[in-house]
């Protein structure tokens, strides 16, 4: 991979990947499910975005990913355009409020209450967390080819008995 694709810019305490990332399985599952949740759509300035650019629309995360309790929460990822990501990470308190606002104050408490938890995963917790997914992805597909529009909710891959 040549140096310009594996540029990275630090901004506002975080890291912003500039070109291809390589992301384990179940993240790409959780970024899936975020977006389609969404119907394909910015959740803070509304940009559709269609299938030969999805690329430009990232699953972006509330809690940061290193925190596992919320790492594939539900809650814990909103969809949005490049342009919206770059600018809420570039604006960290304007972007708290608006997924405040997008949540509501009931679950972005609960929110911030799991992000306090640690938690240790395992090989067979990662392997249940995929499982987990995959069954939310295929049920979410199944749904929309049925002609489901709206917001779908998918529940907490976090296996019981971590959490």
């Amino acid at each position: 991979m040549a140096f310009l694709e594996c540029l990275v810019v630090a901004r506002a305490a975080f890291l912003v990947w500039v070109g291809e990332m390589k992301l384990p399985l179940e993240d790409k599952l959780y970024s899936k499910l975020v977006r389609c949740r969404a119907e394909w759509r910015c959740e803070f300035c509304d940009e559709f975005v269609p299938e030969p650019d999805r690329q430009r629309l990232h699953c972006s995360h509330v809690l940061s990913r290193s925190r596992r309790a919320t790492r594939w929460h539900p809650l814990n990822a909103l969809s949005a355009c490049a342009s919206c990501h770059t600018h809420m990470g570039q604006n960290p308190l304007a972007h708290a409020d608006l997924v405040k606002a997008k949540l509501g104050s009931e679950k972005y408490e609960i929110l911030k209450h799991l992000g306090t938890k640690t938690i240790r995963l395992k090989k067979h917790h990662i392997k249940e967390i995929r499982a987990n997914l995959r069954a939310s992805w295929t049920d979410m597909e199944a749904r929309r080819q049925a002609g489901e529009t709206g917001r779908i909710e998918f529940e907490d891959p976090l296996p019981d008995s971590v959490a």
